[in-house]
């Protein structure tokens, strides 16, 4: 035992005098990263400290505020600029700073009292217009305007839910967040987006889905109460809540709502017919002009022409033309062309699609040549 004991005290000192050495080589170094980064620190702390005086004073003494950058917020409540690159809320009576200083704050659409600001973290939050004050703190990657109470941010699942004033989370962050698309309640419905077919659908305020993810546009019409609806090239129509009046299968829809009809085009034939499917007018026609063909042509002065006694182009949605007979009112050639003229006293060409190198020749009783 004596002699393990010993061992052990002679392993014991020689550990020691190595340790010893390795503090010996490197005390110096250890000690002068230690304060240097102390001093670091403390250099960092007074830069912080003295920027924030400098700023506050600055701003006191109005020496870094844009004031051709100055919007007006609410009443009484304004946005001020500064030239680094932040902006804060002000009371223009008493100067009193009321928010503070972030990235930018938009400001308010006419609908809502909330408006967005971005803080220096690059955080989404909202504040009042009418205080100038914040109500929800920057938290959010994305937001938007509140629109019919609610509105949009992207949550840190990186989904877009909706939120109401209180900040509470009343339809889930589970619909796909696009670039540059705004989430944005309008008479009760907002239009969402897939962000990978780039198909859309409908929800309601309550998070109803009143149209699936399934169309390739969804738009409502200036001063209209329904919602024009496309998919697969077709159009089709609902009304302010959602359900389908057409369905999706016309080439073209003009909404009047205020009488509860609509005009329906469809293979080059326009009518006008009820939100019931009672036909009002068979047979509708924007345009008329006659037809005529060149008798005569003349290097060097004007070409002579011939009106066709009975044939006039029609048009149709502003950019359909075809044919019509006068005699009888029946059309000839369908109103689906973008252009028709005669060639010729029995010949008539049409333009697809505006492609002049991509024309149709039809007779006179409307039959294609091939």
């Amino acid at each position: 035992m004596e002699k393990k004991s010993k061992f052990r005290r002679f392993l014991t000192r020689i550990g020691s005098v190595r340790l010893s050495q390795i503090w010996d080589k490197f005390r110096k170094p250890f000690n002068f990263c230690w304060k240097a980064g102390l001093a670091i620190f403390a250099i960092v702390f007074v830069i912080q400290l003295g920027e924030a005086l400098i700023d506050t004073c600055k701003d006191h003494l109005g020496l870094t505020h844009y004031y051709w950058g100055d919007e007006d917020l609410g009443k009484n409540i304004e946005i001020r600029h500064f030239s680094n690159n932040q902006a804060a809320t002000y009371n223009k009576i008493t100067d009193e700073r009321l928010s503070p200083k972030v990235r930018w704050i938009s400001c308010v659409p006419e609908r809502d009292s909330l408006t967005v600001f971005c803080d220096k973290e690059g955080k989404r939050g909202y504040l009042n217009v009418n205080t100038g004050k914040v109500v929800i703190n920057g938290q959010y990657k994305h937001a938007w305007h509140f629109s019919e109470g609610l509105a949009a941010v992207v949550a840190d699942n990186g989904k877009v839910g909706f939120i109401n004033y209180a900040n509470e989370m009343v339809i889930p962050a589970v619909y796909d967040y696009v670039v540059d698309y705004d989430y944005i309640f309008e008479d009760g419905i907002c239009v969402l987006i897939d962000g990978l077919t780039n198909k859309y659908g409908a929800i309601d305020r309550q998070g109803n889905m009143k149209l699936p993810m399934e169309y390739s546009r969804i738009f409502k019409g200036y001063g209209e109460s329904t919602w024009y609806i496309r998919k697969d090239g077709k159009c089709g129509l609902t009304d302010s809540d959602m359900n389908i009046i057409f369905e999706p299968e016309y080439d073209n829809i003009r909404s009047n709502s205020s009488d509860n009809n609509a005009y329906l085009t469809l293979n080059g034939v326009k009518q006008l017919v009820s939100f019931d499917g009672e036909v009002i007018l068979p047979f509708v026609i924007d345009q008329t002009w006659p037809l005529k063909y060149m008798v005569k042509y003349h290097d060097d002065m004007a070409d002579e022409y011939e009106l066709h006694p009975y044939l006039v182009e029609v048009m149709i949605d502003y950019n359909c033309h075809g044919v019509m007979d006068s005699r009888s009112g029946k059309m000839v050639i369908p109103a689906i062309y973008s252009d028709i003229s005669m060639i010729s006293k029995d010949l008539l060409m049409a333009e697809v699609d505006g492609d002049e190198e991509n024309n149709v020749i039809f007779t006179t009783d409307g039959k294609m040549l091939k």
